[in-house]
């Protein structure tokens, strides 16, 4: 049944939980830390990344790929109170420890249908079905099991003192098919509970707290022979150990938790074992990852928590409750197997507890609210907090840096990273453990992933303790587009005659980055307009759709239909738009031509002048801001708004929008000022000065332009001329895969390829000032004094061709065309360009061509050109203006080599006397 209360967080406990537990850090944390991103001289702990480093930068996040479970929670017995700590996984059947009492079946409410179950339970992982017969019980929580290599056997470890009516003290071995004790084997681990446990075919071995073993001392490491005798197997920890994993050439264990020493050497968290002397083995992984600290305050507050295998990587888990002295990784790492190098590092903040890898996924639980360095979700408690992702086994770029570093997170930049996949099931969190959290153990067989923990919901459906997921579930995935109806409300405009522009936030899909949209129009079957676009619950770009030809003054009603690969789909609110009956604005045309995410035309009163014509995000207007008579545009007889110079003097988003990676902003500005200020920004907080703040264009005292990101470190480009001369001046500030530019009157005056990010954050776009603190070249004061008109954001950048175009249509020159013929002849082809034109007044001084097949470029009207084989090839003509304006025109362009001649060919063979 739905459940009618929201996912919700809970507060750490103020006392330390001991056992296997720790205290949620989500809250606590981010509370101790106070981040300004440009406090130069922060303590934040670096590291060198590997020489071996991948692509620079964070790879883009991923579509779900073919062997990705969906986020679709599949029903599962559940439990009806409690806590799964630990699940293992036989054939097709789970076995899951912790501590409860009783179980129910899928979808039955709390207190129904009960069936015990004394802290152990069996389930078919197909089907999500108790297993009746299997049915052992267990005095007290199960902390740990593992299947015995031939999976007849279950290793069970935790703190109890009986099992099935027998003593057993902490450490028990079961019959995987009848649930009874193995007989004979009456191993026990003394101490307070047994949190890992791994299994060869000959051995067993056990970690936790741990201070003796069948009676004899040890120190949290133990191991016995299959017949449960101790061997003489007998390393040492300062601290507990929480996890165990074999590797995959089962030569060596590795070995988890918050100590910070292993047979009395250093190793924070991590170690690798002989698995018959217990001998520390060489391995690099506690060099680079160090979560754990054995004195003093920061003592067991830091630690790894899971640790599992596929064929070719180690994977572990990081939590911290400290700074990054006692543990540097709130995260996930991926290892060597052999020699422990590090792999790849995902520093998400929020600690991380299970982790399952299928060898092309690697899932965890956790609560994760940060993952900016891997191209993932962006900061934004709790909305952005979740519970369980996933990323590639695969190394696919490097970390960026996190906006949040100080003494609290470590500096991970350069570091080989994953990429992030669009996988996030929305969970409810339990109380069980006081820890606020979800799932607590993650196990797979490749076609399905199963976790257990505390939740209560899993998608807004009470499903409580455990979970499915698949790869292919029954009935196909139906994890659809989440925003619908009233939730999802479009916004129309028509500023031409026989026009209509529809924009809506796009939408987002728990399993799906890539979704398709419809523009829909009463009374019209088909779509209207059909756009793809990639987005995520924290990224939600603005989706613009057009429809033309359409009787002005008419009215007209559309509704937007968004649709996963699954099928699956969701339709918006509707919208009601009357045609306009004007003729259009020429400048403000060529600007909604190239789908601005934001356009405010400004001037005029202060209800009207930040009025969004790209979609909803209507601009907050200060009182300093005012409006005076003739705008920038020539030919318009509009209004521009004016700045004091004041805090007051700024306009701002009515809502966050999430940082663009790639991005453009655009301006008309004029003043005379000789105190500079900023134009434009992006900055955290709507007034007042914000504590992130980049993407920003700011004046010098002198007149100068600065146009500035900050990828962790500050990056700008300048002008060399000034522009406070009392004209207008249009200023573009563009970023994207090939750098930053700066844009002044359609021509480039300044460059930087090498910087191709800024900092991830929400935040709101401003203009006419904000916080400017550490950033080279800025005036006597923040805030700009002159007028502003026409801004408009991109959410991508603007090319050279696009920015000289507004540029001329602002000053009414038209702008030039780009067009051309082509016909072939064989792989030969030619064109001619003499239908371009230039823009009013000029004449066209160059056309040049790039034919798509990696040719260099050549200039003039007409061409010819031989291509090497035979396809279809884009060739794009550009064409440049005597005013220095661009246009360009692109078309493909098909060649077939010719047939060739055919040759005959006869074969003889002789035999004596005889050919043929």
């Amino acid at each position: 049944m739905p459940l009618a209360s929201p996912r919700h967080f809970s507060a750490a406990p103020s006392s330390e939980v001991i056992m296997r537990t720790r205290l949620s850090m989500a809250t606590r944390r981010l509370a101790m830390t106070t981040v300004f991103v440009l406090a130069l001289g922060t303590s934040a702990l670096a590291f060198s990344a590997p020489a071996n480093a991948a692509e620079p930068g964070p790879a883009p996040i991923e579509q779900r790929n073919s062997s990705t479970v969906t986020a679709d929670g599949l029903p599962t017995v559940q439990l009806d109170s409690g806590i799964v700590w630990a699940q293992d996984i036989v054939g097709n059947t789970v076995f899951a420890g912790g501590s409860f009492t009783n179980t129910r079946p899928a979808g039955a409410a709390p207190g129904t249908n009960l069936t015990p179950r004394a802290n152990i339970l069996a389930y078919d992982i197909r089907t999500g079905q108790l297993i009746s017969s299997w049915a052992p019980t267990i005095s007290g929580t199960v902390k740990s099991m593992k299947a015995s290599p031939d999976g007849t056997r279950l290793y069970v470890g935790g703190t109890f003192n009986s099992v099935n009516g027998q003593t057993r003290f902490n450490f028990a071995a079961l019959d995987t098919t009848t649930g009874a004790l193995i007989p004979g084997f009456t191993a026990s681990a003394g101490g307070s509970y047994v949190n890992a446990i791994a299994a060869t075919d000959t051995a067993v071995y056990v970690g936790g707290l741990i201070g003796a073993a069948n009676g004899v001392p040890r120190k949290n490491l133990a191991a016995f022979n299959t017949s449960g005798a101790l061997l003489g197997w007998a390393p040492t920890t300062d601290l507990q150990v929480d996890a165990f994993t074999l590797t995959p050439a089962k030569d060596k264990l590795i070995v988890g938790g918050r100590f910070s020493t292993v047979n009395d050497v250093t190793q924070r968290g991590l170690g690798a074992l002989d698995l018959t002397s217990g001998a520390l083995l060489p391995w690099d992984a506690p060099n680079t990852v160090k979560n754990g600290w054995g004195t003093g305050d920061g003592a067991g507050r830091a630690g790894i928590w899971g640790l599992t295998t596929d064929q070719n990587a180690v994977y572990g888990t990081g939590w911290v409750f400290s700074n990054a002295s006692i543990g540097n990784l709130e995260g996930t790492f991926s290892a060597e197997p052999g020699s422990g190098a590090i792999r790849w590092i995902a520093d998400c903040h929020g600690d991380h507890y299970a982790v399952y890898s299928d060898g092309t996924n690697v899932y965890t639980t956790s609560h994760e609210h940060a993952c900016e360095t891997i191209g993932g979700m962006t900061q934004d408690q709790p909305s952005h907090m979740r519970n369980a992702s996933a990323v590639t086994a695969a190394v696919k770029g490097t970390l960026g840096t996190s906006p949040w570093l100080s003494s609290i997170y470590a500096d991970w930049t350069g570091f080989p990273a994953p990429a992030a996949i669009d996988w996030y099931p929305d969970w409810i969190t339990g109380t069980a453990s006081g820890m606020g959290q979800a799932g607590w153990s993650m196990v797979g067989n490749g076609a399905y992933l199963a976790v257990g923990g505390e939740f209560i919901g899993v998608n807004n459906q009470r499903q409580q303790g455990l979970v499915r997921f698949a790869v292919t579930p029954a009935g196909g995935a139906k994890q659809g587009p989440r925003l619908s109806s009233d939730s999802w409300v479009p916004t129309a405009r028509s500023v031409a005659s026989g026009s209509v522009r529809v924009s809506i936030p796009a939408n987002w899909d728990r399993d799906d980055l890539n979704l398709t949209y419809k523009l829909m129009r009463t009374g019209k079957a088909d779509p209207v307009q059909t756009v793809a676009m990639k987005s995520t619950y924290w990224n939600t770009p603005t989706v613009v759709m057009n429809d033309g030809s359409l009787p002005a003054g008419s009215t007209q009603t559309y509704r937007v239909v968004a649709v996963d690969g699954d099928g699956n789909s969701a339709t918006s609110a509707p919208v009601t738009v009357t045609v306009s009956t004007a003729s259009a604005s020429a400048y403000a045309q060529v600007v909604l031509n190239d789908n601005p995410s934001l356009f405010w035309r400004l001037g005029g009163s202060g209800a009207t002048a930040a009025t969004d014509w790209a979609g909803s995000n209507n601009g907050v207007v200060g009182t300093g801001v005012g409006t005076v008579n003739g705008g920038s545009i020539v030919g318009e007889s509009g209004a521009a708004s004016t700045f004091d110079g004041t805090s007051n003097g700024l306009v701002s988003t009515t809502s966050t929008t999430s940082a663009p990676g790639n991005f453009s902003t655009e301006a008309w500005f004029k003043t005379t000022s000789t105190s500079g200020g900023k134009l434009i920004g992006y900055g955290s907080s709507s007034s007042g000065d914000s504590s992130n703040y980049d993407r920003h264009v700011y004046l010098d005292n002198d007149g100068r332009l600065t146009f500035g990101t900050y990828p962790n470190s500050v990056k700008t480009v300048r002008s060399t001329a000034s522009y406070n001369d009392g004209a207008w001046h249009q200023v573009v500030a563009a970023q994207g895969s090939d750098g930053m530019k700066l844009y002044v009157d359609g021509s480039l005056v300044g460059s930087d390829a090498s910087v191709t990010s800024a900092q991830p954050y929400s935040g709101y776009w401003r203009l006419g000032g904000d916080n400017l603190n550490g950033w080279p070249y800025a005036g006597s004061n923040e805030n700009f004094t002159g007028a502003m008109d026409e801004f408009a954001v991109y959410d991508y950048a603007l090319t050279a061709g696009q920015v000289s175009s507004h540029y001329a249509a602002g000053l009414g020159l038209g702008v030039p065309t780009a067009s051309f013929t082509s016909t072939a002849n064989g792989l030969t082809a030619s064109f001619d360009a003499s239908a371009s034109t230039p823009s009013s007044g000029q004449t066209i001084s160059s056309y040049s061509w790039n034919f798509g097949d990696g040719s260099p470029a050549v200039l003039g009207r007409t061409q010819s050109h031989v291509y090497g084989s035979t396809g279809s090839y884009t060739t794009t003509l550009t064409v440049k203006d005597s005013g220095g304006l661009v246009a360009t025109s692109s078309t493909q362009v098909s060649v077939t080599a010719p047939h060739a001649v055919p040759v005959a060919v006869i074969g003889s063979a002789a035999s004596g006397l005889s050919v043929s």
